[in-house]
C-alpha cells in the first residue's frame, strides 16, 4: 500500500530532481533542432547523445568525479559509434566486431557502478548504431550529432547544478534523514514479539548500511555541518545488540513495556521522516515532547524493578531496560536539537562548515574509483566475475542479433514487418537485463517484462485517448522525467515509463502504430528470454566470495580492535593521529559490513542449491556486527570513566587474539547458536555486562570461521530465509 508521506518522500527527493534534470537535458536538443526546421533525425540522434551523458549525471558523488564520469560517457559513446557505424554496412565485419565492442565494454564492470554506466551507455550506443547501414559522410556526420548531444548536456548539467546547488544539497541531506527514519523502523520490529528476532535483525543492519552509505554520500563540505554531526550522534547512539534484543524478549515478560519501546522508536521514525521533509522543503521543524505515554510507561517499569528482587536473567534484563531508556532520552534530546536546528535557518547555527574528518561517517579520503588499466587488463582471466559477466553479455548479443537477423528474414508481410524492422530491441533489452550477478539479472528480468506489458497497454490507451501534437509532447516529457526518476527508486515504474516514452515518440513519427506496441513487447519477450538462458552461462555464485569477504569483514573487526586499544593507550600528542586511525577502522567495518551483507542476500535469491552454508554465513554477518558496535560501545564508555580502562583493554585484546586464532576446534554438530549461554574468554569471566557481549561474539566469530573453513561444515542443513524487498 502506497501512503502520502512515500508520495511526499519521492516528491521532495533527489531523484525527481535528477529526473527532471536528465529528462529536460536530453529532450531539448531535439525539441531545439526539430523548431528550427532540421531533421527530425538530426534533432533525435543529439538527444541520443545527450541521453548517454545524462545516464552517467547522478546526484550522488563529487563534483569533479561526476564531470570526468560524463566526459568518459561523451568519448566512449562516439568511440562506439563510429566504430559500428564504419562496419554498419559490412555484414560479416559487423558480425565480428559487435562481439568484441560488447566484450570490451561489458568489462567496464571492472570498475564498479560509474564503470558498468559507462559500459551500458557504450553498448547502447552501440545498438542504436547497427539498426541500418551508413556510409563514411553519415558515420561522420552522426557521429558529430552524438558529440554536440552530449557537449550540450556536459554544458547545461554544469549549469543547472551550479543553479539548483542548494536544493540538492537540502534534498541528498533528507535523503540521509529518511533513511535514518527506515532505521529506526527496523530497531522498532526488534521489539516486536510477533517478527522472528534473526529476520529483523538482518533488516537492521541492511538499514544501517544504507543510512551509513547515504551519510557518506553526503557533499560535507556544503551541508550545514550541525546537522550532519547531530544526525551522526543519533546514529552511533543505538548500539544495542543482539543479546540485549533477546535478553529483553524472554526475561523481561512485559508485553506492555516491549510495545512501549516499540511505540517510542516509531514515533522516532515519524519525526525524523518529518524532519526530512522540512529540511527538503526548506521549512521549520519546532520541539515537541515524544511519546510521553510510552516513554512514562518505560521509566515506571523500572522503578518498579528497582523495588524487586529479580533472577540473575531477569536482573540482566532490568540493566538492559535501563540502557534502552537512556538511549532513548539522548535521542529525544537529539531530535530536539535537529528540530531547532531546521527552526533556526538564520542563526549560525546552520552555517555550512567542513564536517571533521576523523568522523566514521564521513566521505573516505580515497576515491572509490580509479581508473587505472592494470585493474582492467588483471580481470582478463576466466575465474574473474567481470570476465565471466562479459563472456555472458558477448554470447548473448550474438544469440540476440542472431534472432533479430531472423526475425528480419521472417516476417516480411507489411503488417507483421515492424516486428522485424525493430529486432534491435531484442538486442537493447539483452544489454539492459544483463547484470554481473546471476540474482540480479533475473530479479531485473521480471521487472523488465512486467514493466514493458504494461506500459504496453498504457501506451496504446494513450494513443487512442490523444490526438494532439503538444499532448504527445507533454506525455513525452513526463514518462522521460518519471523514467529518470524511478530508476533508483523502482526499476518496474521506470520499465514502464520508458516503455510508453519510446512508444509515444515512434507514434510521433507515423501515427496508427499499435503494431509498434507489439512489437516491442515480443521483442522484450524474446530479448528476457535470451538474458535468462545466458545467464546461466558461467554463472557466478555468490557462495564463491562469501568466505572472502567473511575474512575481509573478520579482518576489519581485528582493526578495529587493535584501533580502538590505541585509542584507549593514546597520549595527548598522539591523540589525534590515534581518532583518525579508529575513524579509518569504522570505516572500513562499514564498507566491510555492507559488502559481505549484499552478497549475503544476492545468494539468498539463488537457487537452493547453490545456498551453502546460510546458517553459518547469517550468523558471521549478525555476529560480526555485534561485535563492531559493542567495540565502538565501550571505547565511548573508556573515554567517558577511565577506571575502567584497564578492564576493557584486557577484553579488547582477548577478543583480538581469539579472531587472531586460525584452528580453533568447532563441534560441527552442533547447529544451534545462542548468545545468551555465559562465555569466558581466556579462562575467565568478564564482569561487564558490554565486556561479556563483546567476548561472545568474538567467541562465535572464531568458531564459525572456523567451519567457513571446514569441508564438514557444507554438510549443516538449514537454509535461513532472507527477506528480500
Amino acid at each position: 500500500m502506497i501512503h502520502w508521506r512515500d508520495i511526499q518522500r519521492f516528491l521532495y527527493s533527489h531523484y525527481l530532481l535528477t529526473g527532471v534534470r536528465q529528462a529536460v537535458g536530453a529532450l531539448t536538443p531535439a525539441v531545439v533542432i526539430v523548431a528550427s526546421g532540421h531533421s527530425y533525425s538530426a534533432g533525435l540522434t543529439m538527444s541520443i547523445g545527450a541521453l548517454c551523458v545524462a545516464i552517467v549525471d547522478q546526484a550522488a558523488g563529487g563534483q569533479p568525479q561526476t564531470r570526468n564520469a560524463m566526459l568518459l560517457a561523451m568519448s566512449f559513446s562516439v568511440v562506439s559509434a563510429f566504430i559500428t557505424g564504419l562496419v554498419s554496412a559490412h555484414s560479416l565485419l559487423m558480425w565480428m566486431v559487435v562481439p568484441v565492442l560488447t566484450f570490451l565494454f561489458s568489462m567496464l564492470a571492472v570498475y564498479g557502478v560509474r564503470g558498468g554506466l559507462l559500459g551500458f551507455v557504450s553498448l547502447l550506443i552501440m545498438t542504436l548504431t547497427m539498426r541500418a547501414p551508413m556510409t563514411l559522410s553519415e558515420v561522420f556526420a552522426y557521429s558529430g550529432y552524438l558529440l554536440g548531444g552530449g557537449g550540450f548536456y556536459f554544458f547545461y548539467s554544469l549549469v543547472v547544478r551550479r543553479f539548483f546547488r542548494a536544493r540538492e544539497v537540502r534534498e541528498t541531506l533528507a535523503a540521509a534523514f529518511f533513511s535514518m527514519a527506515d532505521y529506526l523502523r527496523s530497531r522498532a520490529a526488534l521489539y516486536d514479539n510477533r517478527q522472528d528476532l534473526d529476520v529483523a535483525y538482518r533488516g537492521l543492519i541492511r538499514a544501517q548500511s544504507a543510512v551509513v552509505d547515504a551519510v557518506q554520500t553526503l557533499d560535507h563540505d556544503r551541508c550545514p555541518a550541525i546537522l550532519v554531526n547531530t544526525l551522526q550522534r543519533l546514529l552511533t547512539n543505538f548500539v544495542d545488540t543482539r543479546t540485549d534484543f533477546s535478553s529483553i524478549r524472554n526475561d523481561l515478560h512485559e508485553p506492555v513495556v516491549l510495545n512501549a519501546m516499540h511505540d517510542t522508536l516509531m514515533k522516532m521514525a515519524d519525526r525524523m521522516a518529518r524532519l526530512a521533509l522540512n529540511i527538503a522543503r526548506n521549512r521549520a521543524t519546532y520541539a515537541e515532547p515524544l511519546a510521553p505515554a510510552s516513554m512514562e510507561m518505560i521509566r515506571r517499569a523500572l522503578k518498579e524493578s528497582s523495588n524487586e528482587q529479580y533472577s540473575p536473567e531477569k536482573s540482566n534484563a532490568s540493566v538492559v531496560l535501563q540502557q534502552v531508556y537512556e538511549r532513548f532520552c539522548r535521542a529525544q534530546v537529539m531530535l530536539n536539537e535537529l528540530a531547532q536546528h531546521t527552526a533556526n535557518r538564520d542563526s549560525s547555527s546552520n552555517t555550512v562548515v567542513p564536517v571533521s574528518p576523523t568522523s566514521a561517517y564521513s566521505r573516505p579520503p580515497i576515491a572509490q574509483e580509479r581508473w587505472r588499466l592494470g585493474l582492467y587488463l588483471g580481470s582478463l582471466r576466466l575465474s574473474a566475475p567481470s570476465f565471466r559477466h562479459a563472456l555472458r553479455v558477448t554470447v548473448a548479443v550474438l544469440l540476440a542479433m542472431s534472432v533479430s537477423y531472423a526475425m528480419a528474414q521472417t516476417f516480411q508481410d507489411d503488417a507483421l514487418k515492424a516486428i522485424g524492422t525493430h529486432g534491435y530491441w531484442v538486442v537493447l533489452t539483452v544489454i539492459v537485463v544483463m547484470k554481473p550477478g546471476f540474482a540480479l539479472t533475473h530479479q531485473r528480468n521480471g521487472w523488465r517484462l512486467a514493466g514493458t506489458l504494461i506500459g504496453c497497454g498504457v501506451a496504446l490507451v494513450l494513443f487512442h485517448l490523444i490526438q494532439d501534437t503538444a499532448l504527445y509532447l507533454a506525455v513525452l516529457f513526463l514518462f522521460g522525467v518519471l523514467g529518470y526518476a524511478f530508476i533508483q527508486v523502482n526499476y518496474l515504474v521506470s520499465a514502464l515509463c520508458n516503455t510508453v516514452l519510446v512508444l509515444a515518440a515512434f507514434h510521433l513519427l507515423s501515427p496508427g502504430g499499435d503494431v509498434v506496441v507489439g512489437a516491442r513487447f515480443v521483442d522484450t519477450v524474446l530479448g528476457c528470454a535470451v538474458a535468462l538462458l545466458c545467464s546461466y552461462i558461467l554463472p557466478t555464485w555468490e557462495v564463491r566470495f562469501l568466505p572472502g569477504l567473511a575474512n575481509e569483514l573478520t579482518a576489519a573487526n581485528i582493526r578495529l580492535l587493535k584501533a580502538a586499544i590505541v585509542v584507549i593507550e593514546a597520549q595527548h600528542d598522539t591523540a589525534d593521529q590515534a581518532r583518525k586511525s579508529w575513524s579509518m577502522a569504522e570505516r572500513a567495518v562499514y564498507a566491510a559490513l555492507s559488502r559481505f551483507s549484499a552478497s549475503f542476500y544476492r545468494m539468498m535469491n539463488e537457487p537452493m542449491r547453490h545456498q551453502q552454508q546460510a546458517v553459518i554465513f547469517n550468523h558471521v554477518m549478525i555476529q560480526n556486527h555485534v561485535l563492531a558496535m559493542q567495540v565502538m560501545h565501550v571505547v565511548a564508555t573508556a573515554e567517558s570513566k577511565p577506571t575502567a580502562t584497564k578492564e576493557i583493554k584486557r577484553a579488547l585484546l582477548d577478543a583480538k587474539k581469539l579472531l587472531e586464532v586460525q584452528d580453533v576446534v568447532v563441534d560441527t554438530n552442533n547447529e544451534r547458536y545462542s548468545m545468551n549461554e555465559p562465555h569466558s574468554v581466556s579462562g575467565r569471566v568478564v564482569p561487564s555486562m558490554a565486556l561479556q557481549q563483546l567476548a561472545d561474539a568474538a567467541e562465535a566469530i572464531s568458531q564459525d570461521m572456523a567451519r567457513v573453513q571446514s569441508p564438514q561444515a557444507n554438510a549443516l542443513p538449514g537454509v535461513v530465509k532472507a527477506t528480500q524487498q
